[in-house]
């Protein structure tokens, strides 16, 4: 019985957390920025408004990452996206760091990878 319960856990945090992507593109139309894309599928859509708010929020405490443009953050596609563009010197370990301040991992992590164009 308590097999059944540890592999049944580990399974839904597993699924939660591959659920959720993070990427950081270099923006081809302007060096030295960022275009960061989060989604995250296990945000119900009625605490996406605050999670969003949360996310801004947290964000500002990293100097490197104020001065976002393009910001949206909204219910889409079943769950939270999250999407902007900063200077380079607003690192993916930020935004990460601010994922976690302002979800505490519950709807799983991200590890936001940076991509080239």
């Amino acid at each position: 019985m308590h097999f059944n319960l540890i592999a049944i856990t580990t399974l839904s945090l597993f699924s939660s957390a591959l659920a959720n992507s993070c990427t950081a593109t270099v923006n081809s139309k302007s060096s030295g920025t960022f275009w960061y894309q989060v989604h995250a599928d296990s945000v119900p859509a009625g605490d996406v408004p605050g999670r969003c708010g949360g996310l801004w929020d947290n964000l500002k405490q990293f100097a490197d990452c104020i001065g976002v443009s393009s910001p949206t953050c909204e219910a889409r596609d079943g769950g939270l996206q999250w999407d902007f563009t900063v200077g380079i010197s607003c690192n993916t370990g930020m935004v990460d760091a601010t994922w976690w301040d302002a979800t505490t991992n519950n709807f799983g992590s991200i590890d936001c990878e940076q991509v080239a164009t």
